[in-house]
């Protein structure tokens, strides 16, 4: 008779347990999978993120996989939660387990198996996957060009020459072109740097970004502080700023010159608002524990100028967090249309000296964009909106929806499979003076 070599008292990885455990509430509906995320303390959030979108990428598949090979039925006692992020890491991930607990070794025996029934899901997912370049930013409150051009050079890093393209589509074909050693600037932003997408590792365990010189901050969140533009010395009012990339990127912006509060509801997401603003040294930053709708100008007083970046369904993230296999749900689309209008028309209502406003969401639905903003404007017709794509001396492609008279050609987009960057929408609204041309 074989001897058990199992040894019970050897316990789960905590990093497999909590994941485990996040995958569980998530698809109980207790909360959304990135608030889960966010409460975690005591994991490797960057490794949690990983396996969870794996999960999410191919969970058909690997929901099958483990049916098919009877896994949970002949192991009635394996938690179903963590046989799901074990199958995800053991064939989508690091393609191996840690530890010697029986869990990790009833997995690892059904390898085999597991992969023959995967393999190809794996072979389509690296085929299929839209590689975005990695983008870094400067945080020039902590450190200036000059000093992070020094520090590629020495590190090896080739400067591809940046031209004065004669068009936004030959930048785009730059991007594209980059060699794994080479890097180039942005024609939009002078403090955003474009690396290779093999480079995203590299990048994520840096020393300049572990001190928050550097921000790993996507093209298209970048350009809303690059719309919006406070002058140096203005007031600013940041109304769901968790967990502080937009605001960190205001701060630069306005050379951490002025004041810029910065509104969060949520305690835990409140935290790592201050955490982010104190350590990429804001120093103009006042953050505030509130509901970003029950403050007006009595709490924030002589706010100029605004960022509404409110909950939406998250639809053009590449790396977007969600198990939910309808994404175009109408009636929860309906649901957070009505918080977005409410949110920018509160906005756009309780401040009396706001000169700009910028809305963005990272979503590619309209019924949160041009919906919203048409309501909005109809709403507040003191306000009219702002040509993004004139802002950026018309060196950019897409625009809204033409449908939307008045409106669409205004509203900028990013598009994932063209511009190399998450799916997000900006709208700039401006206040009207007396003598405007409400055209």
């Amino acid at each position: 008779m074989e001897v058990n070599k199992f040894n019970h008292s050897v316990k789960v990885p905590t990093q497999y347990k909590r994941t485990a455990a996040v995958l569980k509430s998530a698809l109980d509906r207790k909360k959304s999978l990135k608030s889960l995320i966010f409460e975690e303390k005591h994991v490797r959030m960057r490794g949690m993120q990983a396996v969870l979108k794996q999960y999410i990428d191919n969970r058909v598949a690997i929901d099958n996989a483990i049916e098919q090979t009877r896994l949970l039925e002949d192991n009635p006692r394996l938690c179903p939660f963590l046989c799901k992020i074990l199958v995800t890491e053991l064939i989508f991930g690091r393609k191996t387990l840690n530890g010697e607990s029986k869990p990790v070794h009833t997995v690892r025996n059904y390898r085999e198996k597991l992969f023959e029934l995967l393999g190809a899901s794996v072979n389509e997912s690296r085929e299929t996957k839209v590689l975005k370049p990695r983008y870094v930013r400067v945080n020039t409150n902590l450190v200036s060009l000059a000093e992070v051009f020094e520090m590629l050079a020495n590190e090896q890093w080739r400067r591809k020459e940046k031209s004065d393209f004669e068009s936004y589509n030959d930048f785009l074909a730059a991007i594209a072109s980059l060699g794994e050693d080479e890097y180039i600037e942005d024609i939009h932003l002078d403090d955003l740097l474009i690396f290779h997408s093999k480079q995203k590792h590299y990048w994520a365990c840096h020393q300049f970004v572990k001190d928050k010189k550097l921000m790993l901050q996507d093209k298209g969140t970048c350009l809303v502080a690059e719309l919006l533009r406070p002058p140096p010395g203005s007031i600013v009012l940041d109304l769901c700023a968790a967990p502080g990339m937009k605001t960190i990127h205001v701060s630069n912006v306005m050379k951490n010159k002025g004041t810029i509060y910065a509104i969060e509801q949520s305690s835990d997401r409140y935290r790592l608002l201050c955490n982010m603003t104190q350590s990429a040294g804001c120093e103009i930053v006042d953050c505030i524990h509130a509901d970003a709708l029950a403050i007006d100008s009595t709490q924030c007083p002589g706010v100029e100028y605004i960022l509404v970046d409110p909950s939406c369904s998250g639809s053009g993230m590449q790396n977007r967090m969600s198990l939910d296999p309808d994404e175009k749900d109408p009636r929860r689309l309906k649901q957070l249309a009505g918080l977005q209008i409410k949110m920018l028309s509160h906005a756009l209502s309780a401040f009396p000296n706001v000169k700009r406003i910028a809305y963005s969401t990272c979503s590619l639905f309209e019924e949160e964009n041009e919906q919203v903003v048409q309501r909005c404007l109809q709403l507040n017709p003191q306000f009219k909106l702002l040509s993004g794509k004139k802002a950026l001396r018309n060196k950019w492609n897409h625009v809204g929806n033409a449908s939307y008279k008045k409106i669409g050609k205004n509203c900028l987009y990013t598009r994932p499979d063209q511009d190399h960057a998450d799916g997000i929408f900006i709208a700039i609204f401006e206040k009207q003076r007396i003598d405007d041309d409400t055209e």
